[in-house]
Formats: C-alpha cells, sequence, structure tokens
C-alpha cells in the first residue's frame, strides 16, 4: 500500500524533471551551469571610514592634539545646548515626518534640536551631507550630525547617539554605529 501512495508523486516528480529538460535551451543537463550575476557595485566613498573616536583620556593626561570629546569654547554651548534638547525627546515615539513635539522621524529631531540654537538645518536626512559642512572624526563634538544614507543621528558623546530610530524603538539614545559622515552648521565652532 505505501509504495502505491509513493509512485503517484514519484511520477509526478520524474514527469516535472523529463518537462523541465524540455524546454528550449536545456538540451543537456549536464551542460546546464546557473546564470552568474557580475558582483555589486557601489560608488566610491569620498569620506574616511568611520570608527567611534577613542574614549577620553584621564583628567591627569592632556589630551590628544586636536580631538575632544568635551566641548569647547562658544561650540560647546551650542552642542550641549541640541544634546539636551535630543535628550530629553527620549522614549517619545517615532513617526514618518514627524518633528514633534509628539512624535519625531531622524531628521525632524536633529531639525528640531538645532533650531533650539537658532540654526536651520534640511528637512531630509539625504539634504544634511549636502548643504553643511563636513566634520573630520578627531574633531566630532557632542550636538554633531551623524549620518547615513536615508538617516541622521545626533553624536552624545563617548562614542553615543541621540536617535528618532523606527517605529518600534522611537527616540533613543544608544551606541553609535559607524556613520557614513559627520556634519555640523557652518559657523557653530
Amino acid at each position: 500500500m505505501r509504495s502505491r501512495i509513493r509512485l503517484p508523486a514519484v511520477a509526478r516528480a520524474l514527469a516535472l524533471s523529463a518537462a523541465i529538460l524540455a524546454l528550449p535551451g536545456c538540451d543537456d543537463a549536464e551542460t546546464w551551469a546557473p546564470p552568474s550575476y557580475p558582483p555589486a557595485s557601489y560608488p566610491p566613498a569620498s569620506y574616511p571610514p568611520a570608527a567611534y573616536p577613542p574614549p577620553p583620556p584621564p583628567a591627569s593626561a592632556p589630551s590628544p592634539a586636536g580631538f575632544s570629546l568635551a566641548p569647547a569654547g562658544p561650540r560647546g554651548g551650542a552642542g550641549m545646548s541640541v544634546l539636551a534638547y535630543a535628550n530629553a525627546q527620549v522614549g517619545h515615539p517615532y513617526c514618518w515626518g514627524g518633528t514633534g513635539p509628539g512624535c519625531f522621524d531622524c531628521s525632524g529631531l536633529a531639525q528640531k534640536a538645532w533650531q533650539q540654537v537658532g540654526v536651520q538645518l534640511p528637512r531630509s536626512a539625504d539634504d544634511i551631507p549636502r548643504v553643511l559642512p563636513p566634520v573630520p572624526l578627531a574633531q566630532v563634538q557632542p550636538g554633531d550630525i551623524l549620518w547615513w544614507p536615508g538617516h541622521v543621528a545626533i553624536y552624545a558623546g563617548d562614542g553615543w547617539s541621540v536617535e528618532a530610530l523606527n517605529a518600534r524603538s522611537g527616540v533613543i539614545r544608544r551606541r553609535a554605529p559607524p556613520s557614513r559622515g559627520i556634519y555640523r552648521p557652518a559657523g557653530v565652532m
């Protein structure tokens, strides 16, 4: 009885295999090979590879030349105000196109945070690298904008960021993944 049940399935499989081999271009099963596709190519990056900044040196050690995670001079006030606003939004929900106060998307959060210090940012995440000047990794400071294609976050210092991530997570503070670029509004130094 078992062989009768299996026989139709085997017969169907053999018939299907024969039908496939009868298709044009399938003369000999041994000569068939899966199609090969060219390797994906991406445009060359015009920025240095991103990495987390090194941790700040102990208070007794001098800071390396040109690098500081601590806010300095007039820039410190603006960057820290931007960060303070962003931190206050942690826990708010994410909503596409949201600019607050009830919910945010990534660029809406960055735009609203920088608006608190009188700086108008582009509304779209992908417009930020077109409009703002880049910041070298060695000069990243709290409040700077971390950019990825289609996404931005606000640098919080010590390798952390504040961002409106997605509908599931909302506005969060997390370890910043390596970004594709870092930007700061011109004249805010």
